[in-house]
Parts: C-alpha cells; sequence; structure tokens
C-alpha cells in the first residue's frame, strides 16, 4: 500500500507541475513571447570593439574584465537577457544585444566612456546658433576666441556644448575654458535615476556618495566666492566624455550631494538621451577608451531561419529517441515515451519561468539531455531484461532493475552535471549549451527514473500484464539460459 501511495504521489505531482508548465507557456503570455531568443535566433545586433588608452601603452587583462562587466551591466539595463559580452584576444570585446534593432542606440549605450567630470567654467562664449553643418566651423571661431582669453593658460582646455536652439532653428553652440583636471569625477557617483522638473521637463538626478558630495560643495563655494571676486556670473560645467552636457549658473554652494541634468532650453532631455545618460552614470565608467571596429545586424529573417533549422533537428531527433524506445522495449518503451513527452513539456516550462534564453548551442543542450534521459532507461530496461533471462517474474525484474541500475545512472549523470557546470564559466554561448544540460539532466532524473518507476508500479497494481514478450525478451532466451527449466510469466 505504501508503494502505491508513493506512486500515486509522485504521478500528481506530475500533473500539477504539467498544469503549472502549460499556464506559464500558453495562458500568462502569447505563447510566441513566451520563450525569451537569443541573438542568433532572434536576431540584433552586434558590435565588436577595441580596448585603448589615452597615452597608447597596452591595455591590461584586469582593465579588460573590468570594461565587459561594465558593458553588460549597460545592457542588462535596458532589460535585455542573456546579452552575449565575451572578451576575444588581448584588447577586444564582442557584443550581442538580441532584439536591439537600432544600432547607433547600441553603440552609443556600449561604447560610450562615460568619464564624468564636474569643472569651474573659468572663461566661457556663446551662444552661437548656426546650421548643424556648421557647428564645427563655429567651435573653431569658438576656440579662437577663447584661447586669446585670459583665463587659458597652461594647464586649461577648451570644451563645448551643443544643444537644440529654443526656436528649433538650428545648433546653440557655446564654448568653455575650464581646468585640464575635474574637481569631481564620476566615481563619486552613488545613484543616478531619471526624475521630472516642476515644469515636466525630463532631467537626471545625480546623488553623490559621502565624500564626493564634501568634494562637489567644495567645488561649489569655490564657483561662488570667485564669482563675487570678479563679479561675474559662476558656473559649473557638467562634462561626459569631453562634452559638456549642461553648465548652470552656481549662485551658492550645493550642499547635500545632490546635483540634476537638465536641458531647459530644449524642454528637458530627451527621452532616450535621459535613458542613456541614466545607465551610462549608473553602471560607471568604462576605464578605457573603446573604439567601434564592427557593427553587425542580424535581421529577424535569419534568425527565423536558424530557429526553424534548430527546432527541426530536435524534433527529429526526438522522435527517432521515441521509436528507439518503442521497438526496442515494446511496454516499457512506451512507458518511457510518455515519461520523454513530459520531460519535454516540462523542460519548456523550466524555460519559460527562469526564464533562460534560448539559443542554438542551448537547442544543442536540449538535444543532448534527450539523449540523457532516454539513457537511464536504456540501463535500466536493459538490467530488467536480464533478470528476466535469468527467471525472475517481470514484476520482480522491473523492482530489480530500478534498484540496481539507478547507481549507474546517477554517477552517470553527475559526471554529465559537473561537465556542464565547468562549461558555464567559459561563458559566451557555450553557456546556453551548458545551462540547458544541466537543467536536463536535474529533470531527466526525475521523469526518467521517477515517473517511468510510478507508471509501471500503477500498471502492476493494476494487474496490468506484462509478459517477457512485452519487455522485449523472447521465449527462446529465457529457456536458453542454463541451470533453470523457465517459462514466460507475468505480473
Amino acid at each position: 500500500m505504501s508503494s502505491r501511495r508513493n506512486n500515486l504521489i509522485i504521478l500528481g505531482l506530475v500533473v500539477v507541475l504539467i498544469g503549472v508548465a502549460a499556464y506559464l507557456i500558453f495562458l500568462r503570455q502569447p505563447v510566441a513571447r513566451a520563450t525569451q531568443l537569443g541573438l542568433d535566433l532572434q536576431g540584433g545586433v552586434r558590435i565588436e570593439l577595441q580596448g585603448s588608452k589615452n597615452d597608447r601603452s597596452d591595455v591590461t587583462r584586469e582593465e579588460m574584465d573590468t570594461a565587459r562587466g561594465v558593458i553588460e551591466n549597460r545592457v542588462n539595463s535596458i532589460g535585455v537577457r542573456e546579452p552575449e559580452v565575451r572578451l576575444q584576444g588581448q584588447d577586444q570585446v564582442i557584443v550581442g544585444i538580441p532584439g536591439e534593432t537600432d544600432p547607433d542606440r547600441a553603440v552609443e549605450l556600449v561604447g560610450r566612456t562615460a568619464q564624468l567630470g564636474f569643472y569651474e567654467v573659468l572663461a566661457s562664449a556663446g551662444p552661437e546658433v548656426v546650421p548643424e553643418e556648421e557647428v564645427e566651423r563655429t567651435k573653431e571661431d569658438l576656440r579662437a576666441e577663447l584661447e586669446g582669453d585670459p583665463a587659458f593658460e597652461e594647464g586649461a582646455q577648451i570644451l563645448f556644448e551643443e544643444t537644440p536652439s529654443p526656436d528649433d532653428t538650428g545648433v546653440q553652440v557655446f564654448g568653455y575654458v575650464v581646468p585640464e583636471e575635474p574637481a569631481v569625477t564620476g566615481a563619486s557617483i552613488d545613484s543616478a535615476n531619471q526624475v521630472r522638473g516642476q515644469a515636466g521637463d525630463l532631467q537626471v538626478s545625480i546623488d553623490f556618495d559621502g565624500k564626493g558630495g564634501d568634494r562637489f560643495a567644495d567645488l561649489t563655494q569655490e564657483i561662488v566666492d570667485n564669482a563675487l571676486a570678479t563679479g561675474q556670473p559662476g558656473q559649473l560645467a557638467i562634462v561626459l566624455d569631453e562634452d559638456v552636457v549642461s553648465a548652470p549658473t552656481v549662485d551658492e554652494a550645493i550642499i547635500g550631494g545632490q546635483v540634476v541634468i537638465q536641458n531647459p532650453g530644449a524642454g528637458g532631455l530627451p527621452p532616450e538621451e535621459a535613458e542613456e545618460l541614466e545607465i551610462v552614470l549608473r553602471t560607471g565608467a568604462l576605464p578605457i577608451n573603446m573604439e567601434v571596429l564592427s557593427v553587425e545586424t542580424i535581421g529577424p529573417s535569419l534568425g527565423t531561419d536558424s530557429l526553424r533549422s534548430g527546432l527541426t533537428a530536435a524534433l527529429v531527433g526526438f522522435v527517432l529517441v521515441l521509436l528507439f524506445l518503442l521497438i526496442v522495449y515494446r511496454a516499457l518503451g512506451l512507458v518511457a515515451d510518455v515519461a520523454l513527452l513530459i520531460y519535454a513539456f516540462l523542460l519548456w516550462g523550466i524555460v519559460v519561468a527562469v526564464p533562460v534564453t534560448v539559443t542554438l548551442p542551448s537547442i544543442a543542450g536540449i538535444v543532448l539531455s534527450i539523449g540523457v534521459a532516454a539513457d537511464a532507461n536504456v540501463v535500466i530496461f536493459e538490467r530488467i531484461k536480464e533478470e528476466i533471462r535469468r527467471g525472475k517474474t517481470t514484476r520482480t525484474a522491473i523492482r530489480i532493475g530500478y534498484e540496481k541500475g539507478f547507481r549507474a545512472i546517477l554517477d552517470g549523470n553527475v559526471t554529465t552535471l559537473i561537465t556542464a557546470l565547468i562549461l558555464l564559466f567559459p561563458g559566451g554561448s557555450v553557456r546556453g549549451f551548458a545551462v540547458m544540460l544541466a537543467i536536463g539532466v536535474v529533470l531527466s532524473m526525475f521523469t526518467a527514473i521517477a515517473v517511468t518507476r510510478a507508471l509501471l508500479g500503477l500498471a502492476a497494481d493494476r494487474n496490468v500484464p506484462l509478459t517477457p514478450g512485452m519487455v522485449g525478451v523472447s521465449k527462446e532466451s529465457i529457456e536458453s539460459s542454463p541451470g533453470k527449466k523457465q517459462t514466460a510469466e507475468t505480473c
């Protein structure tokens, strides 16, 4: 009675899991959106970047590892699951962003160094409102004007700000003389978030950590003191990658460690610019410069072809395994086929629930895990057939087969699982293969052993006849076993 109760509990659990999987796949969201696809199946943008330093010295492996982590955090911040971010060679990073359709936005997001600095404005010129095609010439004119200013001396530099004119008739160009080194850098930022101003304009609010807040208060106090001494308004230049984002007037020291980046003349920051600014400031600056070597757009049609080919291969392999088990092991094979179908559906449910990003390598991992699940049944079923040939009843042979076959299956699956875990560390495309293989191995231990045994146990409890011939054992092989005269027996 205890064995029958355990079998019913296992089968009841299977029914519940199937119901949960069906809800996740079909009811929670449209089926087409249930499964997250990777770059090779969904399409997207692949970018190849090369790291460099301003002094032209070689980049170190540590700097490249840090840059890879920053880029991965940036891509994750826009909601992309399982982006491909891996190192290639000594100084290159390969970035794959599934589902991205705008390569320019992708390059701006991952390639921007995001070195943020806060400077006191020593002198300024402009604004000059010019058409976009005349911006560079206007910068040269402003540079020539500022180079003649007394504030421009050794240890100073000239930076520019470009903003749309309030009446949309062109671009406003400002020039600023600032110190060579910033007084406060982005390394002191604690958080960055998009906010709305009182007029509804989009801004990015920055909070400094304790030391950064103190340095920023000292900087703004110094700007106020110098403004009082010269009688000119004091300005603070907020610079991102050598471009002035804004240069607000500072009337009093800013205490509290908070500053807002805004563009009041244009009605606030554009939404995409505000989002990118928030992401790059929150995730930190790249430790080195990143040059874009190539940008490749992978169209959805190519991804669809890859998906179709991968699924076709997986389905053909799955059907062949089902047919093999059915032909060789007959009734036992039928039970194993039912367990494999349950396995496939539960695996799909896990992929949706986690969620796991499906790539071509992960489909390969699924196919291999199906083979692992089938192999577990083969080990047990061969042991059962061997016991039947020795004269055991089918019921007894099934019990012995599962008891003696379990250890071999456990050893083999643990070895496979260890291999899958090792493959997780290199990252890249092999990670998808390793993840699916690991999930498949663990799930197959449940379906290939517990579920099949529960199904066979339930059949035995209901006195379903299982003759040796029904499990693939011929009468001749039983009768030819030495030392015993044997006959075909039933459960």
